[in-house]
């Protein structure tokens, strides 16, 4: 049972240490000052799919030929490792 004990308060200080570094860190990230606001139409960009086609968001709103128009497109950027 000690030992369980010894497990889970060194897990809750390593969340405690992950938790103010994380603070820390995104704290000094400037705002953006060019990001759309929501409900804003994003700016007109072309991206690689998983397939290396380029596709441009214009193509996306327009829909599938012959087919209906959508609503909106969902953007996701993922920063990543960079």
């Amino acid at each position: 049972m000690r030992r369980r004990t010894k497990t889970w308060i060194a897990l809750a200080g390593l969340l405690a240490v992950v938790a103010v570094w994380g603070l820390t860190v995104w704290g000094q990230l400037p705002p953006s000052t060019q990001t759309p606001k929501v409900g804003e139409k994003a700016p007109e960009f072309t991206l690689p799919d998983t397939n290396e086609k380029p596709v441009k968001l214009a193509e996306l709103l327009a829909g599938p030929e012959g087919g209906p128009k959508p609503a909106g497109v969902l953007l996701i950027f993922y920063r990543g490792y960079w």
